[in-house]
């Protein structure tokens, strides 16, 4: 992408004001097609490269300012002006913002699962006895499978965007034992029911509501330890 001259003036107008890790230093900035509102702010050899989200390309040029004043204060660790975390909030806030990044991951985030029964345990068979259990048949997911990959850290996902639920292959196994995966399915269904909560700029997953939820599974505890155990080992296995 090529770099953007009102992002470039910005950026010499504020970077080195900030810092003299900035001052007589090439600045390149520019907007790139990231899913989300991702930005970025990377030393690149005697440079620094910034990389705006272009959701953010219409915004007013005071957002943009509190963007880059946001990044900077990042690398500089020091904790940002309240103007700039309140100004950048307010414009994530607005609903045009809100359907065009909604939008793009309809389009460009689709998830990567093996649909239908795993090898050892049937996720389809899980989700509907936890679905006529505990929510009434409520919950209502338009994807559900094993992921592409064996991720130790990432155990499940619950995509709001697709209505999808994906759980990582490493639990499709003997050893797993049913109420464990079980638990974790209910946690992801949760969010399903649970809208995340924003506050000071960062979305809160887990709400108080939703803790209570979760700890009212039957085999919360046990299955929590489980994981963590099972998880710890396979890590640090060579």
């Amino acid at each position: 992408m090529p770099e953007d001259p009102v992002l470039q003036t910005i950026c010499a107008g504020i970077l080195p004001a900030l810092s003299e890790s900035f001052r007589d230093r090439e600045i390149q900035a520019r907007f790139y097609p990231y899913i989300g509102l991702t930005h970025t702010i990377r030393r690149r050899g005697a440079s620094w490269v910034i990389r705006i989200s272009d959701h953010c390309r219409p915004a007013p040029r005071r957002v943009l300012e509190g963007i880059v004043t946001l990044l900077a204060c990042k690398v500089l660790r020091r904790r940002p002006p309240a103007w700039a975390a309140e100004i950048y909030e307010s414009y994530t806030r607005l609903p045009e913002i809100e359907q065009r990044l909604q939008a793009r991951r309809q389009a460009r985030g689709r998830k990567r699962m093996e649909e239908g029964p795993g090898r050892h345990h049937s996720l389809d068979e899980i989700f509907g006895e936890l679905n006529r259990l505990y929510f009434n048949n409520q919950v209502e997911v338009r994807r559900l499978g094993w992921g592409k990959r064996r991720s130790w850290r990432r155990l499940g996902h619950y995509d709001p965007v697709h209505r999808s639920i994906t759980i990582s292959p490493v639990l499709d196994a003997t050893d797993v034992p049913r109420p464990v995966l079980s638990y974790l399915l209910y946690h992801e269904m949760l969010h399903a029911l649970f809208h995340e909560e924003r506050s000071q700029g960062r979305y809160r997953h887990h709400t108080p509501q939703f803790a209570r939820a979760e700890r009212a599974f039957p085999h919360f505890e046990s299955a929590r330890r489980f994981l963590d155990r099972f998880c710890r080992k396979r890590r640090s296995a060579p």
